[in-house]
């Protein structure tokens, strides 16, 4: 397309016209009155293409020189007595649909022109001060030089006005007090979730927030970047020709309303609107929630309804109480979990997958086995040197030991590529995390965790790539008496049998090493993170990433305490408080949690207790709405059934890869008939266009009926547990469950009420979830079993144990009985730990201990 070229005069005349509206004098009139505050002008691109639609094509072509320009525009504007130094950003914002462009659509044809960018702040740093106009004074005959100074690299003048001073070397001397600064915020952004296909990882970009606006970005936030994309040469090489980008940030808006992302056609709209009008449209639904796992009806009707989520209230004091559904799925080896929790992060229009496990671990290091090379050619795996110095080790982060070494130089890359002995300034040693990789090129193999990166060409590229990102025939940068490429030839993943610890070494200057011959940037060493030039920076984890969506987390018994602690104030307040090193935030956190977990001793034994089978706590167990426990016994019927069902899919899969519509008498559409029951209803992408026009369109109301039906249910169940020796049978926490179940089937049928169908879909739910978890022997509920370490049969016995054990010191008068005495006579026949148990009759003044011998108080 021919874009129109304008003059100067011509691009002013624009501004000066747009300018002259009341609105914009308006606004120049506010910001001279609180100029401090406000620094920008806004003008929404819909303006200047209302004006002249040329002139907006040009400027997202040129957007450097008409911005200039529009600046002076605005300064022509001010009054005499206005300050120039105090400049007026000019910010341009609601960028047309087709300056939209993906992060990882950003091409060359990009750099320097205006474009938008939607995406999930991931990082921001603190907003630090930019010099933006410097002062140097001549260091001959101290003459002023002003240099404006772009980008993010200063610039020195080039020539003193004195000509005296040219004929010899210059040396200017910046003047710090007289220069002038504004605030600056470096973020990074990455694809939104929901734009993403197949698995696909999210694309990051990095771009600077200047001035007025800086500061008001946080970790979570859904924002569209307005700017201008940059080029910057990559800090680890000098001169090389492959060059990163980043973008300039001119405006930042930010998403108000869920799911606008997802457009809904007119046609999307109708055929929504048909659906829900299908009285058989849920059980389609479920039938659709991935469709070749076996059973698991209840589940999958929970996490249909978990997609949906209840209503999120705001009362009149201010307090809110969540809408959003918390599932948990607890059970055996094998029962189709992770498979699950996989296919709802995928399927939710906002979903995030993570392991607790991974999340755990720093995942940053390199296997045991790596060989190292130092100046002196002696040579040493990173295991065995790690071992053999590590005497007095900081516990840096949970699962995470470092210690300061200087003892060794070890093969590097130094700025320019060429091999140099650098010298070793800490060692670590960290947890290993649920997976390794190991990668073979050259005739050598490293095995390493998935975000550790290695020095490798991909197609045209020449980068630090991870492993997880690696693919079979891309070239790894290797040494091998010097610098060589050679193609990948295998990338294993391990999953089994993994070392106890993974190994990592900090390098400096050039965060990298060698081992095995391959090139590895040594991560570790970017603990703090070098996005933020080395300080502390605030990163969004998966539960603010999901904000407002789903966040699906595997192995959450595997999760840090520090982390599982964090899960409390997310679950119920439904934000993430942050008080480390300096820096103290709230983030949000808005999302339903769909969350998988194993039992401690490998299988459910479901004549005990749940809590004392999982190690997670009972306070942060009680928290979510449903919990489903999933076993795997043998039952003869059942397994025949399970066994048909997954043959069959596999034989639907080998069908589908059929080239021929037949093969040896196997009829590939006889094959595809007979396997339709794997086949979802309704497609992913229709279902994701359902839940978002639900989600911003239907915000349902119970009826007179459904409210009495719940309280009946729920006061009914709680009556079963009155009188003094009676358990506690269900929590407030399991009513408000029945409220936002039944909410979530209104908005499956888009209906602007909740009536009784809803609340039965609900009761029925929450029922079987009590019966799997809370459920006695006498057939009643005691949430107990569930919610806290101890039963009421279990407190009732404990009480029983402690009087039997102060008769039998009343039995042994003053020479008491020992701690083996008491162990001896009472393990056997006890549940508990008498051992604790002691300690806690001690403790709560029941007895003491006097030389060794226990006795009544």
């Amino acid at each position: 397309m021919t874009v129109t070229t304008f003059q100067d005069e011509d691009i002013l005349k624009f501004w000066d016209d747009i300018l002259s509206s009341d609105t914009y004098r308006l606004k120049l009139a506010e910001i001279q009155d609180n100029y401090q505050d406000k620094k920008s002008l806004y003008v929404p691109y819909t303006d200047i293409d209302y004006y002249n639609s040329d002139f907006a094509i040009y400027l997202l072509n040129k957007p450097d020189r008409c911005i200039r320009l529009g600046e002076k525009a605005i300064r022509s504007r001010l009054p005499a007595t206005w300050d120039p130094a105090n400049d007026i950003n000019l910010r341009i914002d609601t960028l047309p649909k087709d300056a939209h462009v993906e992060v990882r659509e950003l091409r060359s044809k990009h750099l320097n022109r205006l474009v938008a960018v939607d995406g999930l702040v991931r990082k921001a740093t603190l907003p630090k001060l930019k010099m933006t106009n410097a002062l140097y004074r001549c260091a001959k005959c101290n003459a002023e030089i002003w240099t404006p100074q772009k980008g993010m690299y200063a610039t020195e003048p080039l020539m003193c006005p004195n000509e005296g001073c040219n004929k010899s070397a210059l040396r200017f001397i910046l003047d710090e007090e007289a220069s002038v600064f504004s605030d600056t915020q470096k973020i990074e952004i990455q694809e939104n979730p929901e734009g993403l296909r197949g698995g696909a990882q999210p694309e990051r970009m990095s771009g600077y927030i200047e001035d007025d606006i800086s500061g008001k970005v946080t970790p979570g936030n859904r924002v569209t970047l307005n700017g201008i994309i940059r080029p910057v040469e990559k800090s680890d090489r000098d001169k090389s020709t492959v060059f990163d980008t980043y973008m300039e940030i001119i405006s930042v808006e930010f998403s108000q309303e869920e799911y606008d992302e997802i457009e809904i056609t007119d046609e999307d709209e109708e055929r929504i609107l048909e659906m829900a009008r299908d009285p058989e449209f849920f059980n389609n639904l479920v039938k659709s929630i991935a469709p070749s796992i076996f059973g698991l009806e209840e589940v999958k009707q929970a996490v249909a309804l978990q997609l949906f989520g209840g209503t999120h209230k705001e009362m009149d004091d201010g307090t809110t109480t969540r809408g959003d559904i918390h599932i948990l799925m607890m059970g055996d080896p094998g029962v189709a979990k992770s498979q699950i929790l996989s296919y709802m992060s995928r399927l939710a229009p906002r979903g995030i997958y993570a392991s607790g496990k991974s999340a755990s671990a720093a995942g940053l290091c390199v296997g045991a086995d790596t060989i190292l090379i130092n100046d002196k050619g002696e040579r040493s795996t990173i295991g065995d040197y790690v071992n053999a110095r590590m005497d007095a080790p900081e516990e840096y982060r949970p699962g995470i030991w470092r210690q300061a070494v200087d003892d060794w130089s070890i093969q590097s890359i130094g700025d320019l590529g060429s091999v140099r002995y650098l010298p070793i300034e800490y060692i670590w040693r960290i947890k290993t995390p649920g997976r390794l990789y190991k990668i073979s090129a050259g005739g050598m193999s490293l095995i390493l965790t998935a975000e550790t990166k290695i020095q490798a060409m991909r197609g045209p590229t020449f980068d630090w790539v991870a492993a997880s990102e690696l693919s079979v025939g891309d070239m790894a940068s290797m040494v091998m008496e010097n610098m060589r490429f050679f193609p990948i030839t295998e990338i294993e993943i391990l999953t089994d049998d993994l070392p106890e610890y993974v190994y990592d070494l900090t390098v400096t200057p050039s965060h990298s090493f060698v081992g095995n011959g391959f090139v590895i940037h040594n991560t570790a060493a970017a603990v703090k993170d070098d996005f933020g030039d080395g300080r502390w920076t605030l990163e969004a984890g998966a539960l603010v990433l999901a904000d407002k969506g789903l966040a699906c987390i595997d192995e959450l018994d595997k999760m840090t305490p520090q982390d599982r602690s964090s899960l409390h104030e997310a679950m119920e307040s439904q934000r993430i408080s942050i008080a480390k090193a300096g820096i103290t935030a709230t983030l949000q956190s808005r999302c339903s949690l769909l969350a998988a977990a194993n039992p401690k001793y490998g299988r459910f034994d479901m004549t005990e207790k749940i809590v004392g089978q999982i190690d997670l706590p009972p306070a942060l167990m009680s928290r979510f709405d449903l919990i489903f426990v999933l076993t795997d016994k043998p039952r003869e019927e059942y397994d025949k059934k399970l066994s048909t069902f997954v043959l069959k899919g596999h034989r639907r899969g080998q069908a589908r890869a059929m080239k021929d519509e037949e093969v040896c008498g196997v009829n590939k559409e006889a094959v595809l008939k007979d396997t339709e029951d794997h086949k979802p209803i309704y497609d992913m992408e229709i279902i994701r266009k359902y839940v978002s026009y639900a989600k911003q369109s239907c915000f349902p109301i119970m009826t007179d009926e459904a409210m009495e039906l719940i309280e009946g249910e729920y006061l009914s169940i709680r009556k079963t547990g009155e009188g003094d020796n009676a358990s506690v049978p269900i929590t407030a926490r399991q009513l408000e469950a029945y409220v936002r179940l039944s909410e979530a089937s209104a908005k499956t049928r888009l209906s602007p009420i909740v009536d009784e169908r809803d609340v039965t879909r609900a009761i029925n739910l929450v029922k079987y979830y009590m019966d799997g978890v809370a459920k006695t022997d006498d057939g009643s509920w005691d949430f107990d079993r569930m919610g806290s370490s101890f039963s009421k049969r279990d407190r009732d016995t404990k009480r029983g144990l402690y009087d039997q054990i102060l008769k039998a010191l009343d039995d042994a008068g003053d020479s008491g009985l020992s701690r083996d005495d008491i162990i001896i006579m009472f393990n056997k026949e006890s549940m508990f730990d008498i051992d604790h148990v002691i300690e806690e009759m001690h403790d709560n003044n029941f007895i003491i201990e006097s030389k060794g011998r226990w006795m009544r108080v």
